[in-house]
């Protein structure tokens, strides 16, 4: 029973053959949907159009994600069968099963493109740890496991509303009074925290790397940087919130008050994806002191919510030069660094990143940041989110002064982060 559940835990949901069969799904269901109606379609327009406005109005108020246009031609799909169910009589029933077919080949479609959920397990992840709040963290007498902990970030500083923070915390933590460096790590928009300890592995990538070093490895917190699931704060002190604040203070601050650390900022390092990624960069670029280093996964040009103009006068009143003072682009120009390192990553489908990345890394060198940059297979997806992280994982266990320490991945790698 458990090798059957094994399998099943087993079967990837991400391989082209996949997608080819949610491609045959929706061309099934297209048929069926034009089959089913074709008279009340070639004699009204109406619902058509219905249909159309639906998903037109779903591409407008999501494009600045750029999602590419293929989805929602097969969300139409799924559209069109659920407005048939309404109008058209004695097709109820079928029209229902198409609708879920359509939907769900949709929904696999864009796991296929963004790499979300790569097997059946990925669905429902077995933590590699006990998890627990951080009051039982703090109780308890430690785990030969390690922990995953709630940790609530303290917004003294900033006054951000924020979510909670989820912390790996390795075994080495309660064996000894080592004091271990911390990677902090930006999840993109949308998304939250659990973005990096569900789809991007972080958990599971600390972990292997503990098993690999006697139990010890960087503490691994993934912590908020938008305050909800589709905000986009641009990651800066604005009119609109004090991120950045939070992010470089009430961060750092909270982490030593309630966990036992490294206390060497110089030591700890950030890392994110998307807007995470762009997040990691302006943190770097303007308030060194914070982190050490930093790993820029797919991250953006510059901070934007898709218009330069509409985020200059959103967040800074039409103000440039405040806009230009927490803008990495313009930031790496003005002044130099020492100490910094970086590693900067993008999917070699990722032609936005691949431009922006390759620029950046190019500013940070001639600002004295020695930056490594690398592309991985992959778009704009946990396929190399995931990936980046695993390779540059210690290389940042380096940076934290785990000099004594075995890279499990060394075999796999795909990137040389060896800076």
């Amino acid at each position: 029973m458990q090798s059957v559940l094994n399998f099943v835990r087993g079967i990837p949901l991400t391989d082209p053959v996949n997608g080819a069969i949610y491609c045959a799904l929706l061309i099934l269901a297209a048929a069926v949907v034009i089959w089913a109606g074709w008279r009340r379609w070639h004699r009204s327009g109406a619902s058509l159009a219905v249909a159309l406005g639906i998903v037109a109005a779903c591409w407008f108020s999501l494009k600045h994600w750029d999602i590419p246009l293929y989805l929602f031609g097969a969300g139409l799909v799924a559209v069109l069968a659920l407005v048939g169910i309404i109008v058209i009589p004695g097709r109820r029933i079928l029209l229902a099963v198409v609708t879920a077919v359509a939907a769900l080949s949709t929904t696999g479609l864009a796991n296929l493109e963004y790499q979300t959920y790569p097997t059946v397990a990925s669905l429902d992840p077995r933590p590699v740890a006990p998890e627990m709040s951080l009051e039982q963290f703090k109780a308890t007498g430690g785990s030969e496991n390690g922990a995953l902990v709630d940790v609530p970030i303290h917004s003294t500083a900033s006054g951000f509303t924020a979510r909670s923070a989820t912390a790996y915390v390795p075994p080495a933590y309660f064996n000894s009074q080592v004091r271990l460096p911390v990677i902090v790590l930006l999840h993109g928009n949308p998304g939250g925290p659990d973005q990096w300890f569900g789809s991007g592995e972080a958990s599971q990538t600390a972990d292997r790397f503990q098993a690999a070093n006697g139990g010890v490895s960087p503490i691994v917190i993934a912590v908020d940087a938008t305050g909800s699931e589709n905000a986009n704060p641009i990651c800066a002190d604005s009119s609109v919130a004090k991120v950045m604040t939070y992010l470089t203070t009430d961060v750092p601050n909270t982490i030593k008050a309630d966990l036992r650390v490294d206390e060497d900022q110089s030591h700890w390092t950030v890392a994110g994806l998307s807007y995470g990624g762009t997040c990691s960069l302006q943190i770097a670029t303007t308030h060194p002191e914070a982190y050490g280093s930093f790993i820029d996964l797919s991250g953006e040009a510059e901070p934007t919510i898709g218009s330069h103009t509409a985020t200059v006068e959103t967040f800074f009143g039409g103000n440039e030069a405040a806009y230009q003072a927490q803008n990495p682009a313009h930031v790496l120009t003005t002044r130099r660094y020492d100490g910094l390192r970086g590693v900067f990553i993008a999917g070699t489908q990722d032609v936005h990143a691949q431009s922006a990345l390759t620029d950046l890394s190019a500013h940070a060198r001639a600002a004295g940041i020695p930056a490594y940059y690398g592309t991985l297979p992959g778009g704009h997806s946990f396929e190399v989110w995931r990936t980046g992280l695993r390779e540059s994982f210690a290389w940042a266990a380096r940076r934290g002064g785990l000099t004594q320490t075995t890279d499990p991945f060394d075999g796999v790698k795909d990137t040389d982060v060896s800076l």
